[in-house]
């Protein structure tokens, strides 16, 4: 238990990853009088806004960056073997992974737990906007940055907390969430060096035991083969709030699905009929796809827990706004961008098919770069067929994400099974690196064209600099 009137400095080691900047701002906004500072080996893009906040920042990791430091919090990407991390073991100061530090800040809060392969961040995002619209005060962490909150947190009054779990780690399972959530279960995170040692089972395994430790409700899709074997579960049944696209036996049920084209002038891109005790109800969203519609029924059946009618939710949803990096479109007069950080097969496949829908007759050039070595080893033959429904591809080195490539894996693996199953033709596929290819790009496209950044890794700041540089000429 961490005595926080004993705590002056906190440093953060891995400061720039997308679960530790909404972690600093977290306690920045419960403990005021903490000073922080942190370590990352690479430049990220909120850098300026943190140190605006007062935050000490070293682009580098030295033992001399923890001086004076009453607690160290490290990422997942940061190892026991940091040099930061070891010198605050000598100086025994004490070390904590930073969701254990989440869990330590939560501990009198009523946790929300949002999990899965896909769509955590979107929904995560949905619960947080619906709950601070009605005056729940929750506490928020997210993995994604959003208008409402751009550093991806919030410290709310209220008795709830919404946290977007991780489980590629298997930090999700030291959570035991008041009320949890489960989206699906994906063959995504399984490093054979990591902690499900690359089976599946071990992995589907962990998302049981989550449930498991939920104390009150389990959300799940029904729609998930897997997650539909909890019913069978005598253990987890009685827990189980189920909702689904394709089965009208679910709790919360959702049909006549459309998605309409893009428009500057369209208030919605997805209508849908809901469906919950014999009453129908009509769904309406700013953002597009059957996907967002099932995790729209999970944030339904949460509300429903809650106490909040259906039909007030559906019309604070409703004005839901988009997220970042989640099928973000930036229109322009020529041609229209859209940011997304679609990075397993599904994923990709799923983005594809609604730009054809949201952008039709349009030609899409997809700019691409894969994440971890691990997950292109296992799935090369499925981002080659998810890839094959764009007009053009550039495809860039794979993120490594602090990775290691045990594996001897590259993008070719994915060009080459794209050539030898003709998804796509020779020229109509690109391998390119960030010098470039924004020269490349500029040299093939055309008026009315859709430009899709797709990636969690360095393509979202190659595509923050682009977009400023030429967002005159579009």
């Amino acid at each position: 238990m961490i005595d926080f009137s004993k705590i002056k400095k906190i440093h953060f080691i891995g400061i720039g990853g997308a679960g530790m900047i909404p972690l600093v701002n977290l306690i920045q906004k419960k403990e005021k009088q903490i000073e922080i500072s942190g370590s990352d080996i690479n430049d990220f893009p909120l850098r300026k806004k943190l140190e605006k906040r007062k935050v000490k920042i070293f682009l580098n990791h030295k033992k001399e960056n923890i001086d004076s430091s009453d607690l160290i919090i490290y990422s997942s990407a940061i190892n026991q073997n940091n040099i930061e991390i070891k010198e605050a073991k000598k100086r025994k100061i004490p070390v904590f992974h930073r969701f254990a530090f989440l869990l330590e800040i939560l501990k009198n809060k009523k946790i929300i737990a949002i999990s899965g392969s896909h769509g955590k961040s979107t929904t995560s995002s949905m619960i947080s906007y619906l709950l601070s619209k009605k005056k729940f005060s929750p506490t928020i962490y997210l993995g994604a940055k959003t208008k409402m909150w751009p550093l991806g947190s919030q410290w709310g009054k209220g008795e709830y907390a919404i946290i977007e779990t991780d489980e590629h780690d298997a930090s999700f399972l030291k959570t035991n969430p008041f009320y949890s959530i489960i989206l699906n279960v994906d063959n995504d995170h399984l490093d054979p060096y990591g902690p499900f040692q690359g089976k599946f089972n071990l992995l589907k395994e962990a998302f049981k035991k989550f449930a498991l430790q939920t104390q009150k409700n389990c959300i799940i899709n029904f729609d998930d083969n897997y997650l539909k074997t909890f019913l069978k579960k005598k253990e987890i049944k009685e827990k189980l709030v189920t909702y689904s696209l394709q089965n009208k036996r679910a709790n919360i049920f959702a049909y006549n699905i459309q998605t309409f084209p893009f428009s500057k002038n369209r208030s919605y891109l997805t209508k849908a009929c809901v469906l919950y005790k014999t009453q129908k109800y009509q769904l309406k969203l700013k953002i597009p796809s059957f996907i967002n519609v099932s995790n729209t029924l999970a944030v339904i059946a949460l509300a429903n827990l809650l106490n909040i009618e259906i039909k007030e939710t559906l019309k604070i949803i409703s004005q839901f706004p988009p997220i970042k990096r989640r099928f973000e479109i930036f229109p322009y007069k020529k041609i229209t961008i859209v940011d997304d950080y679609a990075h397993h097969p599904k994923e990709i496949e799923a983005s594809l098919k609604i730009a054809r829908l949201v952008f039709p007759k349009k030609r899409i050039i997809l700019i691409f770069e894969p994440h971890r070595f691990s997950r292109v080893a296992l799935l090369y033959k499925d981002f080659a067929r998810s890839l094959k429904n764009c007009d053009y591809l550039f495809l860039l080195e794979i993120d490594s994400s602090s990775e290691k490539n045990y594996y001897t894996v590259s993008s070719q693996n994915i060009s080459k099974e794209i050539l030898k199953n003709n998804y796509l033709r020779k020229e109509r596929v690109k391998l390119v690196d960030y010098l470039i290819l924004e020269k490349e790009i500029l040299k093939i496209i055309k008026k009315k064209d859709v430009l899709i950044f797709m990636g969690p890794g360095k393509i979202g700041n190659f595509l923050l600099k682009f977009r400023k540089k030429y967002q005159k000429y579009f």
